[in-house]
């Protein structure tokens, strides 16, 4: 098996990611076009257009928690076989992991918080917000403001409801207990979120879920190690 990792030498975190690859045997380059078995990208822009329709690449993307980016080599991401449709195929497992503590579900209605990805026109949802919410707050994203905002914490901490179309913003809400709509089909926040505008919000259980989400991203030192790439071989 001839596997490797494209990476941006100019961005820190890709590098970080690609020499932990490259400690289980992957080689590591700035050539987007080297031939492999497998292929390692790192988020949509670098290389991900060239190798998408390849039958095995491994798609590693920004961690749902625990990613710190004033720590290097603190970091964290999420992990998984990338589907033709987008999707990812994740590793599983019994044994106990790391996860967030969540706060119980908040049961108001009356706000809702409207988590924008980059350049997203969420004006079809803003109006489609206010024949539910008597309060609709829109949230750019990061690239897109002009001016510092709260935090995200506390933004969704003022909201009663949260809604977002991708991304993992959406996974703070989960967290704090606030209902979650996604609007995207393949996210996978949707086992604990209602994913249309009009129907009901879920409040549910979260244990099974965040379970299976901690599977679903991993350190680096847990790359490092070889432990993510024996995963990955048995869901391939």
């Amino acid at each position: 098996m001839q596997g490797v990792v494209h990476y941006n030498p100019h961005v820190s975190h890709q590098t970080d990611f690609a020499r932990a690859f490259a400690n289980c045997g992957f080689k590591i380059t700035t050539n987007r076009n080297e031939p492999a078995d497998v292929h390692v990208i790192y988020g949509p822009h670098y290389c991900l257009h060239v190798w998408r329709k390849h039958t095995r690449v491994i798609y590693i993307d920004r961690a749902w928690w625990g990613h710190d980016e004033s720590k290097p080599g603190d970091g964290y991401a999420s992990i998984g076989w990338l589907n033709p449709d987008g999707s990812r195929r994740f590793a599983t497992g019994t044994k106990p992991r790391p996860k967030p503590e969540y706060e119980s579900w908040k049961t108001r209605e009356c706000s809702a918080l409207i988590l924008a990805g980059y350049d997203e026109d969420v004006s079809e949802v803003v109006f489609e917000a206010y024949k539910r919410f008597t309060t609709v707050n829109v949230r750019k994203h990061p690239a897109n403001r002009t001016h510092a905002e709260v935090s995200l914490e506390d933004h969704i901490r003022l909201r009663d409801v949260i809604i977002c179309n991708q991304g993992t913003a959406g996974f703070e809400a989960i967290i704090q207990g606030k209902p979650l709509i996604c609007l995207n089909p393949q996210s996978e926040l949707l086992p604990v979120a209602c994913g249309t505008m009009d129907g009901e919000l879920y409040r549910g259980d979260r244990d099974e879920w965040l379970h299976d989400m901690s599977y679903k991203q991993w350190s680096l030192a847990e790359i490092a190690s070889g432990e993510v790439w024996q995963h990955l071989k048995d869901v391939e």
